[in-house]
């Protein structure tokens, strides 16, 4: 059975990350000494995101010490940090292809929605604002899917900061593990224009204290 996009933000990826949180805590217990770092820095955030598909009224998911809950606005006591806008088809086919591989069953991907939240990035971007647009050239069955998220800021604005853009098959390149978005960078495959200074600036301070 088909999932809805707004149904698995509200219901299903909340689980998926307790589900997350959960294998990381028994690893941490375990001994696991980079799932205790993970961990730490999971449950160092205290922050929500508001995420508008296509027209439907926005979702908020709110993150606090290893908890993620969803609703019309951020809990209580828990800051707005993100805003995004994403088109609806395109999270219909990413979990299209998660249900028919059974990904949504696999205890990294749980451990990597977990990681969604994390202390190390809210601490880089150090409550200062970044907005972009990001577009994805060639996704097959969509064409272009283009992504607006702000950071800091409680609205996508109209004029991102800065805008980045690559093509699909690059970015598969990225997810099989046959190179980097650095190396995409460098070599001219994902290009970027506009202020972009903050974001490099905090990619390579994550880049050189890895977890």
């Amino acid at each position: 059975m088909a999932v809805q996009p707004i149904e698995f933000l509200r219901d299903s990826f909340p689980k998926l990350f307790t589900r997350g949180v959960e294998v990381l805590e028994t690893r941490a217990a375990g001994g696991d000494e980079r799932a205790q770092r993970v961990l730490a820095d999971v449950k160092g955030v205290t922050g929500a995101v508001r995420l508008e598909v296509d027209d439907e009224p926005p979702i908020v998911l709110s993150a606090n010490a290893g908890s993620l809950t969803s609703g019309d606005e951020p809990s209580a006591g828990v800051p707005l940090r993100v805003a995004a806008k994403i088109p609806g088809d395109a999270i219909q086919l990413l979990l299209g292809e998660a249900l028919k591989s059974g990904a949504l069953e696999d205890d990294e991907v749980a451990v990597g929605a977990a990681q969604t939240a994390s202390k190390r990035f809210d601490d880089a971007l150090a409550g200062r604002p970044m907005t972009l647009e990001a577009t994805v050239r060639g996704v097959p069955g969509l064409g272009d899917v283009v992504v607006r998220v702000a950071f800091n800021v409680p609205e996508v604005p109209a004029d991102p900061g800065f805008t980045t853009e690559l093509q699909f098959s690059d970015l598969e390149t990225v997810r099989r593990g046959e190179t980097t978005v650095q190396e995409l960078f460098l070599g001219g495959k994902l290009k970027m224009e506009g202020d972009y200074s903050l974001a490099l600036q905090i990619s390579m301070q994550l880049l050189t204290n890895p977890l």
